[in-house]
């Protein structure tokens, strides 16, 4: 089984991926903590700005991540960000993703949750730019899946429990 989790930057993609990881033994494909790991000073300082990191590097992520984990089914937190990251990933798992989960919460209640993390890419500017870009770029993946049948809504402004349960009880 092959899931996307996308939703606004707060929502708790993290933590309901996690918990997906465990219960379905998927492999967790974290884009925003891989970067931070790996990247150079010069995608650091992009990241910073809230701004994407230039595809051709995720891709080169995303390609050593499956071949690194054969025969596994992964789940995918902060990729695919845009239509063509989407449309590439398909390709890569050769239009095997199962699901689309879009964790839903208001842009008030993802401002007020990444005011209390603290984490250095979490400043007011930048945290404006990265919901610009999730609700013009990323969002539309979101849409594109509802499209192609493979693609739900969670409310993410319930418990993590609720959330969790409603996740899989849409999960075949």
């Amino acid at each position: 089984m092959n899931i996307i989790v996308q939703g606004p930057q707060g929502s708790g993609k993290g933590t309901q991926v996690e918990k997906l990881v465990q219960k379905y033994n998927l492999k967790h494909f974290d884009a925003g903590s891989l970067l931070r790991k790996e990247a150079s000073e010069e995608i650091k300082k992009i990241m910073d700005k809230g701004e994407l990191v230039p595809q051709y590097y995720v891709k080169q992520l995303v390609e050593k991540f499956i071949a690194e984990n054969p025969n596994s089914g992964f789940v995918f937190d902060g990729y695919p960000r845009t239509i063509d990251q989407y449309e590439e990933l398909k390709t890569i798992l050769q239009n095997k993703i199962d699901y689309v989960v879009n964790i839903e919460i208001s842009i008030d209640e993802s401002v007020r949750r990444l005011s209390l993390r603290g984490r250095e890419d979490d400043k007011p500017e930048a945290i404006k730019r990265r919901l610009q870009i999730y609700h013009t770029q990323t969002h539309p993946v979101f849409e594109k899946a509802v499209a192609e049948g493979i693609g739900f809504e969670v409310n993410g402004e319930q418990s993590i429990e609720q959330v969790f349960a409603d996740i899989c009880r849409k999960l075949i």
